[in-house]
């Protein structure tokens, strides 16, 4: 069929129309389906991207058939549909590791790290122990506040295959998120040795550099990253908010909208363009900024349901617009999606005490103070670590 070649390269546009022309032939096989879904999603239309993935999920299927279906539903970010069509499938999918891996990535993507950790834990047991196992097993203990065990599980898997420069990355990322530039950095070199023109190993250095306020550098990494993988939309609102930072607000608004015209489904895009927007220079018509600020933010939730940040976004701009049920709403969501994020609690904090809601408002403001808490003990006992055994390059 033409149309999955179509989407096969890429060309989603004509992939849609080819396949929307056909429906009844679309419909019987679960492969053109699923193309059908990708087709939608990376041309803007994520809610009939979902249908067509329900569609897909309610017709009696092959293992096979429902383990790709799972796949398109990790890949347009439905990770509980995801799970649910791995787990339909566990007792006779052929591939026990793949299935098992899949399973706990889309559990782990979907915020439920104790599900995620059983799974994996399952398929190390069962002599199942390869470095992306062990890999997804170290973010798994991070989320769930074991950097001990985090370090520990990625040591294996860089054990498990030291040619794999994502394991230093991943190490580099938790390093960077615990403040401990100088190993994040280290990380990122290694990985760089490993992988030379690896764009996330320079998308990495580059934030590393942004933090220790070398913006130069870190604009240089970043579109360095850019040149390696220019769909890369991590690299792309890195390199924007360089460009911010140095005061080029035009040339960041601009280097966000052309990657939006070529990676409509990318929700961290509008994300990050949304948040500019609203937050940065209004010297311009506020209300018409304002207005395209909420459409882009609305439309990252729309195309990736698992984004905080543009909830906490908006609760904050009904906020300053005393819009205090509709900051309510937003802030909600916010805390749900992220809870281990200070800052939601606080902000839900400030819309309970002007909703009269005393005690919500204390219960928030004691969440906030514990994760605060938290935050500067691990940055201490993990810089006192780094101190005593700075790790070699």
């Amino acid at each position: 069929m033409l149309g999955m070649v179509h989407e096969e390269l890429r060309d989603y546009g004509t992939a849609l129309q080819l396949l929307e022309s056909v429906p009844d032939q679309v419909r019987e096989r679960p492969e053109s389906m699923a193309a059908l879904a990708r087709s939608y999603y990376y041309t803007g239309n994520a809610e009939k991207a979902r249908e067509a993935l329900k569609e897909l999920q309610r017709r009696p299927a092959k293992p096979e058939e429902m383990f790709l279906a799972g796949q398109v539903a990790a890949e347009l970010h439905d990770f509980e549909t995801a799970a649910s069509l791995f787990q339909s499938v566990s007792a006779t999918y052929p591939e026990t590791a793949k299935l098992g891996y899949n399973l706990a990535l889309a559990e782990y993507r979907a915020k439920r790290f104790p599900e995620c950790l059983a799974t994996l834990r399952h398929l190390t047991s069962a002599g199942h122990r390869s470095s992306e196992i062990y890999n997804l097993l170290g973010w798994c203990f991070y989320r769930e506040d074991d950097f001990k065990g985090a370090v520990a599980a990625l040591d294996q898997a860089i054990a498990a295959d030291p040619a794999d420069e994502t394991n230093y990355l991943d190490v580099g990322m938790m390093l960077l998120e615990q403040h401990l530039y100088g190993c994040a950095m280290a990380a990122a070199d290694k990985a760089l040795e490993v992988a030379p023109d690896s764009y996330r190993a320079h998308r990495l250095k580059g934030l590393v550099e942004f933090k220790l306020g070398r913006v130069n550098d870190a604009e240089n990494l970043y579109t360095r990253a850019v040149e390696l993988n220019p769909n890369d939309a991590e690299a792309i609102v890195s390199l924007a908010t360089t460009q911010l930072d140095k005061g080029d607000s035009r040339k960041a608004e601009e280097t966000l909208k052309k990657a939006i015209e070529r990676l409509p489904g990318a929700a961290i895009l509008f994300q990050g363009y949304g948040s500019m927007l609203l937050w940065g220079d209004r010297s311009s018509d506020a209300a018409v900024v304002e207005s395209r600020a909420v459409e882009l933010l609305r439309t990252a939730v729309t195309l990736d349901a698992s984004l905080a940040e543009p909830h906490y976004q908006l609760g904050k701009l009904a906020l300053r617009e005393e819009k205090n049920r509709e900051a309510l709403e937003e802030l909600e969501a916010a805390v749900k999606l992220d809870p281990k994020s200070s800052k939601n609690h606080y902000a839900l904090a400030q819309v309970y005490r002007r909703l009269g809601r005393a005690q919500d408002a204390a219960h928030q403001v004691q969440l906030f103070q514990s994760l605060k808490s938290k935050e500067e003990k691990t940055f201490s006992s993990v810089a006192e670590a780094e101190r005593a055994a700075p790790p070699e390059k």
